[in-house]
């Protein structure tokens, strides 16, 4: 009998034993695996979750983007802290074994935010909660809060608190009240929030760092941080995503669960399917901000839309104004929305993001079919190359079907590839219309081109914005000041922050990227561009404005026209004339009172232009003979005297005055021999001399004032190129050989075997060396040595020019600009092989006026 009950208890008493081990077991994991997101105050807007403390501040070190990133002040301090931290950890890590921290953002008050730092410990051998708090400080004071202590640092100006095996701290006392207060609830902690708690289940703690956002919160607290308000209170709820940090971006990728009821705006997608984000292939490549959505289901989203609208009281005011357009129009919304495909949005193209500079566009199944029935709103129409631009009476169409977060003032419309695009003026979308046209599409964009490999092509949210460029305009509206002070050439190469959305049955997956463009290249910054209406075939000219004291902008167009725009890109004039104009334009002080005026000549007249685009008296005058070169202008003594020598198809220069007369004592006689450029003056130890070049060397002359010869060259070698003038007065150009033949005026010459293979070879003179175009190879040769530059080149060199201290090297469709013999960041840019470098407002800084796809584009060079 013993020995049964023997049998019964001693199994009994060791499971007892085994279980009551296990419970303390468990009761002790359980107070060291308390999570210290538990006394996070649920009003948090981020969350970082650092999992590998120790060893974060050399993996953040390590990343080129956060290193980056450190030019921004206040992203430079909190680096240093989180450095501070890891080190911190590594000498106390008997202590914080759990090896990771939490960071909480909260707004504390109406215009502040803090930080909330919480972890774990294990206590070992520091029994009292204030041998953790001597880690810090030894010298702190106390406060009592809800029977729980507070310590103050003053040193360094932060208050800490515990809860059992969890440390909390702030240098905001006020959150570390809040999250005393959390810690003491068992319902009011994160994990008591569904949608927290499901999302935080899908976190991987191998990431070095996890985020978890509230996106309703952060929008909140972006409103007091800054001027800019965001049109939504409901987007959406918490995600958490995992971050990984690469050579060149920082990715962010987590999940979420949609809300039932619709809440939020990222639940009116339950079930639709993401699409392709096709409007890319019809907006600019100045685009600096994109708001995107997809969907299968119209009717359902524009349905669930409205369960927004009425869960934010905005329901009544909406339908009211949908209602009052539809009585005074006509127009059935309901229909309407059948005929929407399965895309809309906004965009912007400025780098201040101004509303002005706001679109929005719907994609339609059938834009004729959609057209027709807007026709009910449309007030007035004008056509512009083959697309209608129509005036509507509903300034806020997109937002009517979609939401707040498309509000705009657009009253005009166009229709491309089934979108129909709204903007605010009629110049606004003839801007969308010429680029469309020009091909210069965002999706063609090098820099996002670049960005593709780190997103996805399809969403059913897609949000774009480029830091580099409305960096400036942002943190303007800051009222972070350390936020506001950033190196801006330095945050140019963040070409990129993006985030998409796309729903998978009852969740959705976000993903982010913040990308920096190690290719990127942007030390010319666009100014302003110019559409024109048609293309041209001559680089663009400057003549100097006396009234506003800058310089004016000339081209012609293929129709002729003669067009002058000022110095921020505004249209001054345009006339009309017969033929196209022939090389250059010059500027001349006809009166000699310090007015200036636009010189130069078609195949048969000679024109005279005031800064207004109205002719001189007595212009145009009619050349003594038909020309196909453009006039040379010479001002022999700098005194105003101007000569204008015309070389005629005849082969005869004639000499004319300012006002195209004949001069008296031209004395020039005329060879057989063809003139192949324009005569040049130059002055050598004070002689003046006229070039006048043919393809022999024999009849290339130097010419005096009178037209008489002054020196001539002997050994009858034939160039391919037209003989240049290098800057110590020396002649030089090409023979059919490929040699270089150099002259001196005294009439004596050289022949240098260049040793170039290619037919179409360019040469160069600057410093008393040569630049040589060997196909695609560019060279210098100083002193008979030929030193490769070491510059790839797309394609063989077309031409090479020298301005301003810049070498321009043209190939097929690419400018490259080089400085001391290297490519200048920003550069090669794509070019139709029309450009011109010059100080437009003479504010000591040169300007690139490049002509590309019928748009004329303003680059201030940065050097």
């Amino acid at each position: 009998m013993f020995r049964k009950v023997v049998n019964i208890l001693v199994p009994i008493i060791l499971i007892s034993i085994i279980l009551l081990i296990s419970r303390d077991a468990y009761k002790k994991t359980q107070i060291i695996t308390v999570s210290p997101l538990t006394i996070v105050p649920i009003n948090a807007s981020l969350i970082f979750q650092i999992n590998d403390v120790m060893n974060i501040g050399s993996k953040l070190n390590n990343s080129n983007v956060l290193n980056k990133l450190q030019n921004i002040k206040r992203i430079e301090t909190i680096l240093q802290n989180i450095n501070q931290l890891s080190r911190f950890y590594t000498a106390n890590q008997t202590i914080f074994t759990s090896n990771s921290i939490f960071l909480s953002i909260h707004q504390v008050s109406a215009s502040k935010t803090a930080v909330l730092y919480s972890t774990s410990f294990v206590r070992k051998n520091m029994v009292d909660n204030k041998d953790v708090i001597s880690l810090f400080d030894n010298n702190t004071k106390i406060f009592k809060y809800d029977n729980k202590i507070i310590y103050y640092s003053e040193l360094l100006d932060i208050y800490f608190s515990f809860k059992e095996n969890i440390l909390f701290y702030s240098n905001n006392k006020m959150l570390v009240t809040d999250a005393i207060r959390t810690s003491d609830s068992n319902s009011d902690n994160l994990f008591a929030i569904r949608l927290f708690s499901n999302c935080y289940k899908t976190i991987s703690k191998s990431a070095d760092i996890n985020l978890m956002i509230n996106y309703n919160s952060l929008f909140s607290l972006a409103s007091i941080m800054s001027n800019t308000k965001i049109n939504t209170s409901s987007f959406s709820e918490w995600i958490a995503t995992d971050i990984k940090l690469k050579q060149n971006a920082v990715l962010y990728s987590g999940m979420g669960t949609l809300d039932n009821p619709v809440n939020n705006f990222t639940d009116i997608f339950y079930s639709q399917k993401n699409q392709s984000i096709d409007v890319l292939d019809i907006i600019p490549q100045s685009t600096t901000k994109i708001f995107s959505i997809s969907f299968t289901n119209q009717l359902k989203v524009y349905a669930n839309k409205n369960k927004i609208l009425q869960k934010n009281n905005d329901f009544w005011n909406w339908d009211k104004n949908r209602r009052l357009i539809e009585d005074s129009t006509g127009l059935d919304y309901i229909a309407f929305i059948n005929e929407i495909d399965n895309e809309a949005g906004v965009f912007n193209i400025s780098k201040d993001l101004s509303l002005n500079d706001t679109y929005s566009f719907i994609k339609t199944k059938e834009s004729i079919r959609a057209s027709s029935m807007l026709q009910v709103i449309i007030t007035s129409t004008s056509d512009y190359k083959n697309y209608r631009i129509n005036e509507i009476s509903d300034n806020n169409f997109v937002a009517n079907f979609f939401g707040p977060l498309f509000k705009t003032e657009n009253s005009f419309f166009t229709i491309i590839d089934d979108f129909i695009i709204f903007g605010n003026s009629i110049v606004s979308l003839e801007y969308i219309i010429d680029n469309y046209i020009s091909e210069n599409i965002f999706s063609r964009s090098k820099s996002f081109k670049n960005l593709r490999s780190y997103i996805s092509d399809d969403a059913n949210i897609f949000f774009y914005l480029n830091p580099g460029k409305t960096y400036e305009f942002l943190s303007s509206n800051l009222f972070d000041k350390e936020l506001s002070i950033y190196n801006p050439d330095s945050l140019a190469k963040f070409t990129a922050l993006t985030l998409q959305v796309s729903i998978t049955g009852n969740d959705m997956i976000h993903n982010m990227c913040l990308f920096h463009d190690e290719n990127y290249r942007e030390s010319i910054k666009e100014e302003w561009y110019f559409p024109l209406d048609t293309t041209t075939k001559m680089p663009p000219q400057f003549v100097y404005n006396h009234f506003t004291n800058d310089n004016m902008i000339l081209l012609q167009d293929s129709y002729f026209n003669l067009i002058a725009l000022n110095t921020i890109g505004e249209k001054l004039w345009s006339i009309t004339l017969d033929e196209p104009i022939l090389s250059n334009i010059h500027t001349i002080d006809a009166y000699k009172n310090n007015r200036f005026q636009a010189l130069f000549n078609t195949k048969n007249k000679l024109y005279l232009v005031d800064r207004n685009g109205e002719l001189v008296d007595g212009f145009p005058v009619n050349l003594p003979a038909t020309t196909l070169m453009g006039s040379s202008l010479l001002d022999y003594d700098n005194n105003k005297n101007y000569r204008i020598i015309i070389n005629g198809v005849d082969n005869y220069l004639y000499n004319l005055n300012k006002k195209g007369k004949s001069i008296n004592g031209w004395k020039y006689l005329k060879t057989s021999n063809i003139i192949n450029s324009n005569p040049q003056h130059f002055i050598v130890d004070d002689k003046d001399y006229i070039l006048k070049s043919t393809k022999n060397s024999s009849t290339t002359k130097l010419l005096a004032r009178n037209g008489t010869v002054r020196s001539e060259f002997k050994g009858g070698q034939i160039f391919k190129s037209p003989v240049k003038i290098s800057d110590n007065g020396s002649l030089y150009a090409l023979t059919n050989e490929n040699n270089l033949w150099k002259a001196n005026v005294d009439g004596s010459s050289e022949i240098y075997d260049l040793q170039i293979t290619n037919l179409n070879a360019e040469i160069l003179s600057y410093d008393n060396g040569f630049y040589i175009a060997d196909g695609s190879v560019l060279s210098f040769i100083l002193n008979r040595e030929k030193v490769r530059i070491k510059i790839d080149f797309d394609s063989p060199i077309k031409s090479l020019s020298y301005a301003s201290g810049f070498l321009a090297v043209l190939t097929s469709s690419s400018l490259y600009l080089l400085k001391d013999n290297k490519l200048m960041e920003g550069f090669p840019i794509d070019t139709d092989g029309y450009f011109n470098i010059f100080d437009i407002d003479n504010d000591g800084k040169l300007n690139l006026i490049n002509i590309k796809n019928r748009f004329i584009y303003n680059y201030k060079l940065i050097y």
